[in-house]
């Protein structure tokens, strides 16, 4: 079996690192095209998921050392929560696009102060990840500290990522009154925003449970979801594909404008001294013909 209790499947592995390899060239390509560089974090997640299941094929093939075993453990757990990061700053995008009247808390203190969140969770998680990994026979307090550190990180990152779904749904409803029917050109990324936050909680539950109902101390290491292989791919690798392929699908470039601060009125955001301060006046930059599409593609 080798570096898994199992008997890992190659196909599988090379399937997945091809998957993702093809959603990241796409999402390279939307990118430049749309000049979006506040997609480059998804950029990122997706690279972290093809590297993390490249080397997951290495590990199969029996790799006499551990490092690629690390490596695809680190990468692959820790990529949803740069997902997470994204998700938190496009829905940030929309809410300074429909304005802060439309929201229950400033989108600047929302964005950085989630962001920074995730940040600890996924140092948090990698820290934890490496501990349990980075040793042939790792001691039972190696193994009980990693685990501690894994569990809190994956812990801390569904409670923080409901709170913010709580958020971005208060803002929906809100925005709606305000708004209306203006708000509908915002509704298919809302949707895919929805689906993804679903997706990455659910798999994120399922390593929580998956590390805390693992019994170390037995001679063989025993819990369902880690002795099988089938529940990572159903449960982990399928989930953040279609995260990921959502945002080539609903692509957020062609629903927000390229210029940060630009709103659906045709106005724009001053940029803050601070971004806890208050708001300062925002200033017109378009005429009362100006549609928020045009604001989109750049043509104000």
């Amino acid at each position: 079996m080798g570096n898994f209790p199992y008997d890992a499947n190659k196909p599988a592995a090379i399937l997945f690192t091809v998957l993702f390899g093809l959603t990241l060239v796409l999402h390279i390509f939307q990118i430049v095209r749309a000049r979006a560089l506040f997609m480059l974090v998804l950029i990122i997640a997706t690279l972290l998921q093809v590297i993390g299941y490249a080397f997951r094929y290495l590990a199969i093939i029996n790799d006499p050392q551990l490092w690629s075993l690390i490596i695809s453990q680190v990468f692959i757990i820790v990529s949803p929560a740069l997902l997470a990061a994204q998700d938190y700053m496009i829905v940030g995008r929309m809410m300074s696009f429909v304005g802060p009247e439309s929201s229950v808390i400033s989108h600047t203190v929302i964005t950085k102060l989630f962001v920074i969140i995730d940040i600890i969770c996924v140092i948090t998680q990698g820290a934890g990840t490496s501990i349990l990994s980075g040793s042939d026979v790792p001691t039972m307090d190696q193994v009980n500290l990693g685990r501690a550190i894994l569990i809190g990180g994956l812990v801390a990152q569904i409670v923080s990522f409901l709170i913010f779904v709580v958020i971005a749904i208060a803002f929906d409803l809100k925005a709606q009154k305000t708004i209306g029917a203006q708000l509908n050109q915002l509704r298919p990324l809302l949707t895919a925003f929805y689906i993804s936050a679903v997706l990455i909680i659910g798999r994120s539950i399922y390593r929580a449970i998956e590390f805390g109902t693992i019994d170390f101390g037995s001679e063989d290491v025993q819990g369902y979801l880690w002795d099988h292989e089938w529940p990572f791919y159903v449960l982990d690798a399928v989930p953040i594909l279609i995260a990921t392929v959502l945002f080539n699908v609903v692509y957020p470039a062609a629903y927000l404008p390229k210029k940060k601060g630009v709103r659906m009125d045709g106005t724009v955001e001053e940029p803050r001294k601070h971004w806890w301060s208050k708001a300062p006046e925002k200033r017109s930059t378009a005429t009362s013909t100006t549609t928020s599409q045009d604001i989109i593609l750049g043509r104000v």
